[in-house]
C-alpha cells in the first residue's frame, strides 16, 4: 500500500490522478479500529450538511431553467397585447383630445391618463410615447425625470446627513438609489465597526473571546497550508510534458478559485482527486486541526445558506411567487396559471373599454371611474388604465 503523505507537510509528493466524486462526502471521515471523534462526527455531519445546500441550490437551479422558457412562452405575448391595447388607448385619447365635447376637467383626466400610459411605455423602451407625452403634458417626460431624479437625491442626502458625490453616475433615479443604498450600506458598516472597536478598547476579551480568535486563527493558517501544499503539487510551472502542464493548469485554476471563496471541501477534493490525501490520513490528524478544518466547513455551510435564500429571493422576485413559498415546481406552475389568469382578465376589461369608449357617454362616465380609481390604492398592478 502506497504511504499517504502528511496533509500538512512542507514537501511536494509525487502526483496520480484518479477518478473522485464531486460529493462532499466523499470526504467523510472513518476510522477501522475506534469510534469517531466529537470533532470528527461534527466534520462528517457539516459535510453532509454542505452537500444537501449544494443539491438545494442545484435542483432549484435546474427548477428555474426548466421553468424559464414555459414562463416566458405563456406571458410573452399577453404582455405584448397589453403594450398594444396601451398604446391603442394613449392614440383613441390623443385624437379625442383633440375634438371638442369634453369639459375642462374631463381633458385633464384624459391627458393624465395618457401621460401615464405614454411614460409606463417608454420604461419598456417605446421611444415613439416620449413625443406624445410631451405633446399633452405641461412638463416634458425629460423634465419630469430630471425632477425625480432632484427630489430623490434630496431625500437621499437629507437621509445620509451630507452630499452624494458628483463622480458618481446620478442620471436617473435608480442611479441615485443605488447609490444612497450603497453608501448608508458603508455608514452601518462604519458605524458596527466603531461600536466593536469601542467596545473592544473599554473591555479586555474574555476566555470564550480569546479562544474564538485563536480558533479562527488556527482555520485560516490551515487552510493557507491546505492550499499552498496543493498549489505546490500542481503548479504547471514545473512541468515539461505539455498535455500535464494543461492538465495541471486547469488544476491550479480551480484549486486558485476554491482558495479565494474559501471553499475547503473543493481543496480537499483536489487533494483526493490527485491523491496527495486520503481520508484516512485526514481522520488521524491531531485533533486541534480536525477542530480547524470544522471551523472552515461550518463558515462554508453558512456562506452556501446565504447564497441558497438569496437564489430563492431572486426567483420568487423573477416568477412572482410570494415570499414565504418554497421554489417548487407545483408552486410555479400555480403562480403561473395565476399570472396568466390575471393578465387575461386584465387584457379583456381593456379590450371592451376601447370599444365602448367611442361612445362618448361611456367615455366620460369611465374618466369620472378613472379619477376615483386614481385617488385610491392600486388593487392590481395591471390596471394600467389607471394612473
Amino acid at each position: 500500500m502506497r504511504h499517504q503523505p502528511d496533509l500538512f507537510s512542507d514537501g511536494t509528493p509525487e502526483i496520480h490522478q484518479q477518478t473522485a466524486g464531486n460529493s462532499a462526502t466523499a470526504l467523510k471521515l472513518t476510522v477501522q479500529d475506534d469510534q469517531l471523534s466529537p470533532a470528527q462526527q461534527r466534520f462528517n455531519r457539516l459535510l453532509a450538511r454542505i452537500d444537501k445546500l449544494k443539491d438545494q441550490f442545484a435542483e432549484m437551479q435546474v427548477i428555474c431553467d426548466a421553468h424559464r422558457p414555459v414562463y416566458h412562452q405563456v406571458l410573452t405575448p399577453l404582455r405584448e397585447r397589453h403594450r398594444q391595447y396601451m398604446r391603442d388607448m394613449v392614440f383613441f385619447l390623443d385624437g379625442r383630445l383633440q375634438r371638442k365635447g369634453l369639459n375642462t376637467n374631463q381633458k385633464q383626466i384624459a391627458a393624465d391618463i395618457l401621460c401615464n400610459l405614454c411614460m409606463q411605455l417608454v420604461a419598456q423602451g417605446d421611444e415613439e410615447m416620449k413625443s406624445m407625452h410631451d405633446k399633452h403634458s405641461s412638463e416634458s417626460l425629460a423634465q419630469k425625470e430630471q425632477t425625480a431624479v432632484m427630489d430623490m437625491r434630496d431625500m437621499i442626502e437629507d437621509i445620509l446627513g451630507e452630499p452624494l458625490t458628483d463622480d458618481e453616475s446620478l442620471d436617473t433615479v435608480q442611479d441615485v438609489l443605488r447609490a444612497g443604498m450603497e453608501r448608508l450600506r458603508e455608514a452601518k458598516t462604519a458605524e458596527q465597526e466603531a461600536r466593536q472597536q469601542a467596545r473592544a478598547r473599554k473591555k479586555k476579551p474574555g476566555t470564550t473571546q480569546l479562544k474564538a480568535r485563536a480558533d479562527q486563527e488556527a482555520a485560516e493558517t490551515t487552510l493557507r497550508k491546505v492550499f499552498r501544499q496543493l498549489a505546490s503539487a500542481v503548479h504547471p510551472d514545473r512541468e515539461s510534458d505539455p498535455d500535464e502542464r494543461d492538465r495541471k493548469t486547469a488544476l491550479m485554476s480551480e484549486a486558485n478559485a476554491a482558495y479565494d471563496r474559501r471553499d475547503l471541501v473543493t481543496l480537499l477534493q483536489i487533494q483526493l482527486h490527485i491523491e496527495l490525501t486520503d481520508t484516512v490520513s485526514i481522520a488521524r490528524m491531531a485533533e486541534e486541526k480536525i477542530v480547524s478544518l470544522t471551523l472552515l466547513l461550518k463558515q462554508q455551510a453558512q456562506e452556501l445558506e446565504s447564497e441558497l435564500h438569496e437564489q430563492r429571493h431572486e426567483a420568487c422576485c423573477e416568477f412572482g411567487l410570494k415570499s414565504y413559498e418554497t421554489v417548487s415546481v407545483a408552486h410555479l406552475r400555480r403562480s403561473l396559471r395565476a399570472e396568466e389568469s390575471s393578465f387575461e382578465r386584465d387584457l379583456t376589461a381593456m379590450q371592451q373599454d376601447l370599444q365602448q369608449l367611442a361612445d362618448d357617454r361611456y367615455l366620460k362616465f369611465w374618466l369620472k371611474d378613472q379619477r376615483q380609481f386614481s385617488e385610491e390604492p392600486p388593487a392590481n398592478v395591471f390596471d394600467d388604465w389607471r394612473y
